[in-house]
């Protein structure tokens, strides 16, 4: 039998002056390949997206950097790939080309992506290509983009460019050379929509790196920086989101898992916004884009429990923070083929949801309300609430999420609609097991119990 924690409210509330009203633009996704994997036309894979109801939706995605408007898919011209990518993009690129020809799509996917953004009513981030499209290219997306009455709440200059797959051709003093160039073509004609530059990893150590931010940070010339922050709890060789290799921790099963538990616990609590003091500090608290996030990618942690809890506890958290300067935060990503990747994947011709749908669409909600960030507390060792209200339409919203292997029992009664999402073990992986528990009911008056690795959600019709 469980033992259960029993939990009495006598946490101090944190008071401000000002009210911290949701940003409802931290609740976004990258589209990366969702338009080769999935039709619009699809009421099932649809259904799943208005479910999670994006508030913000991003293209191109992963192959940004080679987009062309005028082309199938997404334009992508193989010889571009290969001369400006050192890695394994070209293999790729000829993969997803062979997909797009063998499903007869002949216009390009911005289309989709267009019909996408106004059948949710999302805002709409453009990932500019600067390494091979002209000015008056990217100048043309930008114009469909409005044209089709999307609000355009921003501009990318390029993805990840200072990553060491695109070194051979790629220096800070290029980028800005070229960032400049885009920059004022596109203030030219529309002075209204920021620019973001592509920032490096500032927790690397690497000189490079750190040159590259210091140099970008001398100019004035943008509106906000990007940053693709992933948790790292796995150890091993990693780049651009993804593990390489893993080293083994000694242990496995649950010891194992409560090792990543514990880091990524860690991450959401202290080390991300260490990261974010560090971009200020160099940045001169610039504003801040979070256009790509997740835990790491790897096979380990990948479609895990631990997975789902983290996701919905790190947008949680990034939803309290008090006088913060992140303007948007895309989530990698809505739909494609990775496991660790996509919360809706194509899998043997079928559609199936991975461990992190649940996660976003139990969070979503804590989006669609104007509400206000209120208080935050521990209430017991791994378990932590949050509560947010909006008083002009009498609404209150708890959160939990609870990382320990023990159910908590809140002694105080409530009266609403309470989710729950949780599983048996952290380990546990939503492919390979029975899918993880999710609920949805009316309670009145009730005591609740928190379940073991769980993310719980109540809107209160009663204090």
């Amino acid at each position: 039998m469980r033992s259960i924690f029993v939990i009495l409210f006598s946490f101090i509330t944190i008071q401000t002056s000002s009210q911290n009203v949701i940003n409802e633009d931290l609740f976004g996704f990258r589209t990366s390949l969702a338009f080769i994997f999935f039709s619009l036309e699809d009421t099932n894979f649809m259904n799943k997206v208005h479910e999670i109801s994006p508030n913000v939706l991003s293209f191109p995605g992963g192959f940004g950097n080679f987009y062309h408007l005028h082309g199938s898919g997404y334009g992508l011209n193989l010889s571009e790939v290969e001369k400006y990518h050192k890695k394994s993009k070209l293999k790729t690129a000829k993969t997803l080309n062979k997909l797009i020809a063998s499903k007869g799509d002949t216009e390009n996917y911005i289309y989709d992506f267009i019909k996408m953004a106004k059948l949710t009513k999302s805002r709409v981030i453009y990932n500019a290509n600067i390494i091979s499209s002209s000015v008056s290219e990217v100048l043309e997306v930008i114009k469909i983009l409005i044209d089709n009455d999307l609000e355009l709440i921003g501009v990318e200059l390029g993805g990840e460019l200072s990553n060491r797959s695109y070194s051979h051709f790629m220096t800070i003093e290029k980028y800005i050379n070229s960032s400049k160039k885009y920059t004022d073509s596109i203030k030219h004609v529309y002075p209204e929509i920021p620019i973001a530059v592509v920032s490096a990893p500032n927790n690397r150590g690497s000189r490079i790196l750190e040159n590259w931010n210091n140099q970008l940070a001398k100019e004035d010339f943008y509106d906000a920086i990007v940053i693709h922050p992933y948790a790292k709890v796995v150890k091993g060789k990693d780049v651009a989101g993804r593990m390489l290799t893993v080293i083994p921790e000694g242990v496995e099963g649950t010891a194992l898992y409560e090792i990543y538990k514990d880091r990524a616990v860690k991450y959401i609590m202290s080390d991300f916004k260490n990261e974010i003091i560090k971009y200020n500090t160099t940045y001169q608290d610039k504003r801040i884009w979070l256009t790509e996030w997740n835990l790491q990618m790897s096979e380990k942690t990948g479609n895990s429990l631990l997975q789902a809890l983290f996701v919905a506890h790190q947008i949680i958290e990034l939803s309290s923070l008090r006088k913060s300067n992140i303007d948007i935060a895309t989530f990698h990503n809505l739909a494609g083929r990775t496991l660790s990747g996509s919360m809706i994947m194509r899998s043997n011709k079928e559609l199936k949801i991975n461990a992190t749908f649940n996660s976003m669409k139990i969070v979503s909600r804590l989006f669609d309300h104007s509400l206000v960030f209120e208080h935050k507390s521990n209430i017991s060792n791994n378990c932590f609430e949050y509560y947010y209200y909006n008083a002009s339409q009498n609404k209150q919203f708890y959160y939990w999420i609870n990382w320990s292997s023990k159910p908590v029992k809140l002694v105080s009664r409530f009266t609403g609609f309470k989710t729950e999402y949780y599983g048996a073990n952290l380990f546990d992986k939503m492919s390979l097991n029975t899918p993880f528990e999710y609920n949805e009911v009316f309670i009145e008056n009730k005591e609740i119990i928190l379940m073991p690795f769980s993310i719980n959600a109540l809107e209160s019709l009663s204090n």
